[in-house]
């Protein structure tokens, strides 16, 4: 099985926290974009029948992020997909998924990307406080927002993610518990909860980019950050009201209703094979059959990506800025950190059958030391972080890693 990844490099305008490969374009340069973007799935699907693995690789995920992939008309999504399914074998029940900004959809483009066999839609929220909104650089209201949701479930979806964000600029623990509360009344079926990070090269790592807390009281910060107090308390709400509302803690950062845990982000926590199409797409594929890696990245050049002649057979391979074929530790430590992101943990015997080593072999002593720490959990199938260990995970996977 495989996993697809498209990534549409498009949005109104840049948000002020984001440092996603994204941009406004013009009509003209999207159309041209997407004629590239066909040549490379194509391109890829002749690959596979060329080396006769198009039925080992079917395609069980898609996911379409960005970027906003709802700037797509009804016809581009749905040739879109038509092109996907003309060079790979799609799953007849595979997860079909498209990010969408509010205010960038109506019913009707929701029905065409319906008939066009998109099944998920992930909307980006992120607060339901217009003034927080406002701050992010968001292009919508809350009550944009609603709109959109509401157009989502007329047009017929019923599986729905939404995206929300804490420890925004001026945001409160009050304000914040007013948006997981006010989605939750919505009932959708996956929450993604993200925390913001302050990337740099955004508007907003010039207001707050330091880690100091000077930094952020900086007079020309428009507002304030929340404190770390503030912060701990805001994922523990998140915890509390979502885990109440009968929604897993499946993942760090997100929560799903039964049978709704996303399946495509699951191959990336559970390394399973992924390719990804389109500028500064990443993939991970299994090079050989002696089960040997590779992480592979396409070029960030939008432009360039363009004017790739998809006809020249050398093109598949000169598209990447990236091909890094992973050690066998890099491997191990890969499968490690990224299975312990989920509440499942690392399945014990699927690390044994891909190394031929036990993960107690490898890892045991800082099983060993988390587990009496309180952060760990350990028995005869899986390695899994407690929720003590999920407030600190980042700190406990470095010890995963030489």
């Amino acid at each position: 099985m495989l996993g697809l990844y498209i990534h549409i490099p498009f949005c109104v305008r840049k948000c002020r926290y984001c440092d996603f490969l994204s941009a406004p374009a013009c009509d003209s340069e999207r159309e041209v974009y997407l004629k590239s973007l066909h040549g490379q799935i194509k391109a890829f699907g002749e690959r596979l029948r060329q080396k006769q693995l198009e039925k080992h690789y079917i395609v069980d995920s898609i996911f379409i992020g960005g970027g906003t992939p709802s700037l797509l008309s009804s016809d581009q999504m749905q040739e879109l997909m038509d092109v996907v399914r003309d060079s790979f074998y799609v799953a007849v029940d595979a997860e079909i998924t498209a990010e969408c900004n509010p205010g960038t959809v109506t019913r009707k483009k929701l029905c065409a990307y319906k008939m066009a066999g998109i099944n998920r839609l992930s909307i980006g929220l992120q607060s339901a406080d217009n003034e927080e909104l406002a701050l992010l650089g968001r292009i919508h209201t809350w009550e944009e927002f609603l709109d959109t949701f509401e157009a989502a479930r007329n047009a017929g979806f019923t599986n729905i993610n939404i995206d929300i964000m804490s420890a925004l600029p001026g945001q409160t623990v009050t304000s914040y518990q007013n948006t997981l509360k006010s989605v939750l009344a919505l009932h959708p079926e996956h929450i993604s909860a993200y925390s913001l990070i302050i990337e740099e090269g955004t508007p907003f790592f010039d207001e707050y980019g330091e880690n100091d807390c000077a930094k952020k009281k900086k007079k020309d910060a428009t507002k304030l950050l929340p404190s770390e107090d503030e912060v701990v308390q805001m994922d523990e709400l998140t915890w509390k009201l979502l885990g109440e509302a009968g929604y897993e803690h499946y993942e760090i950062s997100n929560y799903a209703l039964p049978e709704s845990a996303c399946r495509h982000n699951l191959k990336y926590w559970h390394c399973e094979e992924y390719l990804g199409v389109g500028t500064g797409a990443a993939s991970y594929l299994k090079t050989n059959s002696s089960g040997d890696y590779c992480r592979l990245k396409v070029i960030t050049d939008t432009k360039a990506f363009s004017e790739i002649d998809w006809n020249d057979p050398s093109s598949l391979d000169k598209c990447f800025m990236e091909c890094d074929v992973l050690s066998l530790q890099e491997q191990m430590e890969e499968m490690a950190f990224l299975g312990l992101r989920t509440k499942e943990g690392v399945r014990l015997s699927s690390f044994y059958e891909r190394f031929g080593k036990s993960f107690n072999e490898v890892y045991g002593e800082v099983v060993k030391k988390y587990t009496a720490m309180g952060m760990m959990k350990a028995d005869e199938t899986h390695v899994a972080l407690t929720l003590k260990g999920m407030e600190v995970a980042n700190w406990i996977m470095a010890d995963f890693c030489d």
